[in-house]
Parts: C-alpha cells; sequence; structure tokens
C-alpha cells in the first residue's frame, strides 16, 4: 500500500518529460503485456509472444500461439481502455482483429462490447491510473 501511495505521488507531483515520459511508456507497456499474457493463456487459449505496444494510439499487437495449433495467430488490438468496476480493475481490449478471416467475423458479430482483461493483480491497483496518464 505504501509503494502506491508512494508510486501515485511521484506520478502526480513529478513532471513528466523526456525520460520520465519514456519510463512512464515502458511501465504502461509491461503493464499491458503481463495482464494480456496472464488472461490468454490462464484461460488456455495459448501462449502470448512478440507483444508491441502503441500507447500513444492505445494499440496492442501480438502473436498467440493457439493451444493445440501449429499456426501462429497474429492478433491486432485497434484500441484499448481502462474500467473500473465493483473496485475491479480491467484492460477493455475493442476492435480486435486477425490474421483469420473467420475469427474477425465472430469478433465483429460478438465481441462489440470488447474483451475484458483483469488488470488488478498485474498493476497492484494501480493499473488504471497508470494506463491513463
Amino acid at each position: 500500500m505504501f509503494q502506491r501511495l508512494i508510486l501515485i505521488t511521484f506520478l502526480l507531483l513529478g513532471t513528466l518529460q523526456g525520460a520520465e515520459l519514456s519510463t512512464m511508456d515502458s511501465i504502461r507497456s509491461k503493464i499491458l503485456t503481463s495482464a494480456v499474457s496472464l488472461y490468454f493463456s490462464a484461460r488456455g487459449y495459448g501462449k502470448v509472444d512478440n507483444v508491441t505496444v502503441d500507447t500513444t494510439k492505445k494499440t496492442l499487437r501480438f502473436v498467440l500461439l493457439p493451444e493445440g495449433e501449429k499456426q501462429p495467430l497474429n492478433v491486432f488490438i485497434g484500441s484499448y481502455m481502462t474500467l473500473t468496476i465493483d473496485k475491479e480493475e480491467y484492460l477493455i481490449l475493442q476492435k480486435v482483429q486477425t490474421n483469420r478471416v473467420w475469427l474477425n467475423r465472430i469478433f465483429a458479430d460478438h465481441m462489440e462490447e470488447g474483451i475484458k482483461v483483469p488488470i488488478g493483480i498485474v498493476s497492484k491497483g494501480a493499473g488504471s491510473l497508470l494506463l491513463s496518464l
């Protein structure tokens, strides 16, 4: 808890210029990478690899090595946002595109609200704050 307060105080009071911005970008990337990797592996979907985060455009790219398959799945997340529901933090992945046409149609037809990925464990309760700064 004390570390969280220090981090929040630093973020709110500190000036974010130059090196600090790249540090914040690096922290955001690590939170996003960890959350997505944990989510997909914990559900048995497969292993996430080669995650690329663009925190300016709020997009993600990664390769999913689907459980039981030999061909990798290239995944592009066209936008992400954070959401807090009953004190639980989530990363909402939207505009999902892959290199599989049939899967893109399923996402377009049934996943309009996005994929809700818990980030609380990864960020220790400061995920929404860190990702929104």
